[in-house]
């Protein structure tokens, strides 16, 4: 078996070694992949363009305004004192949001009243328009409790009438920071291995299709699993090699923190690897033209690992039927282990649900493989 493996193995690895612009398009296209996609994701939204109508023109407004202009969330292009305008500014996109502060805004608070404040959003960008909605209530609870405690603090010890004296402190685990390039980058790297590792080995079956060297394997006394393990070895390697490139991209360029083990990342990651792996050559037996190989790659990995793995769309908030379809999706598993680790520093204790589901998926996929050799070499 070792006799006919190895040559397998040699084989497959001349044929890596011969083709240098695949091999570097093969370890460095993870790279750019991830750098690229890394800067263009991001849900953190920053700099809104934003215009204050100021009616009040007291302490109290001039506070909150300085609240929002210090923010690096806001923008503050216009200040003004009528709402004359306004309108065009919206149409036009000069801004996102305009922030309306009423005449009686002191002399309210003063009294004790309900002091309303009017927030128009630009809401034909959904995203922005509720993280800067968020944005902008957080200001003002700020701004409110900060009234509300000097308030408590002139008056006594005795609460102001239907004003709770509640201070919420959060304590934010995991990214304390919510940078979203902590949420991101292990998901890229999930989406980025699996693609790379399905095209590199769906094109190697149709490639001895295509070549015409199909005849010879079949003539060789080499079994089906001897043949799946030859054609896999060179890939598992080099697909080691792309991982370890994405992970130190990913903690040393990005900053994310890997707070977990090492070596029980690439132990999963070798899982992981696996899968990918098998997709691939499982694709390659099923054609035998590269072109559809590497197309079929494509569809049968890009678009599940974006859509349905929780990379950008959280599974619980999608429908049952579609839910149902992310459990046949290898990264779903492997993302939740990522940013277990990365970001939680958790291990197999908690995270052994999602290993086993990775180990069985890559046991399945290669026994498919090697049963669509087994026919192809009949």
């Amino acid at each position: 078996m070792r006799n006919r493996i190895i040559p397998l193995i040699r084989k497959e690895t001349l044929h890596i070694i011969r083709d240098p612009r695949s091999l570097y398009l093969a370890l460095g296209l993870p790279i750019v992949l991830l750098i690229l996609f890394g800067y263009a994701i991001t849900f953190d939204v920053k700099n809104i363009p934003t215009a204050v109508v100021d009616q009040d023109n007291s302490v109290l407004s001039r506070d909150l305004i300085s609240r929002i202009a210090s923010s690096n969330y806001f923008d503050l292009l216009y200040l003004l004192n009528t709402h004359s305008g306004t309108d065009r500014l919206l149409d036009e996109g000069r801004v996102k949001i305009i922030l309306s502060i009423p005449s009686f805004f002191s002399r309210d608070i003063s009294r004790k009243q309900d002091t309303p404040v009017q927030v128009l959003v630009d809401g034909s960008d959904n995203n922005t328009a509720q993280i800067a909605i968020s944005y902008v209530s957080g200001i003002l609870q700020l701004f409110s409790s900060n009234i509300i405690m000097e308030k408590l603090n002139k008056d006594g010890p005795m609460p102001i009438e239907g004003i709770p004296p509640i201070n919420v402190e959060p304590r934010l685990w995991y990214n304390p920071d919510l940078k979203s390039t902590n949420f991101i980058i292990p998901g890229l790297i999930a989406v980025v291995m699996m693609v790379i590792a399905a095209m590199m080995t769906s094109l190697t079956i149709a490639r001895e299709w295509e070549i015409g060297t199909m005849e010879q394997l079949i003539a060789t006394p080499a079994r089906p699993h001897e043949i799946i393990i030859g054609k896999l070895t060179p890939y598992y390697f080099l697909g080691l090699l792309q991982t370890s490139f994405v992970i130190l991209i990913g903690t040393f360029l990005f900053k994310v923190p890997l707070r977990g083990n090492i070596l029980f990342l690439f132990c999963v990651s070798s899982l992981f690897l696996a899968c990918g792996l098998g997709i691939g050559l499982f694709i390659s037996t099923v054609t035998k033209s590269q072109q559809l190989a590497f197309m079929m790659s494509v569809i049968f990995t890009l678009l599940p690992s974006f859509l349905l793995s929780g990379f950008i769309f959280p599974v619980s908030s999608m429908p049952q039927i579609v839910r149902f379809f992310t459990y046949l999706v290898p990264a779903k598993y492997f993302l939740v282990v990522l940013r277990g680790i990365f970001l939680k520093g958790i291990g197999l204790n908690i995270l052994w649900p999602e290993v086993v589901s990775l180990f069985l998926f890559a046991s399945l996929i290669i026994l498919a493989c090697a049963k669509r050799m087994k026919l192809n070499l009949e």
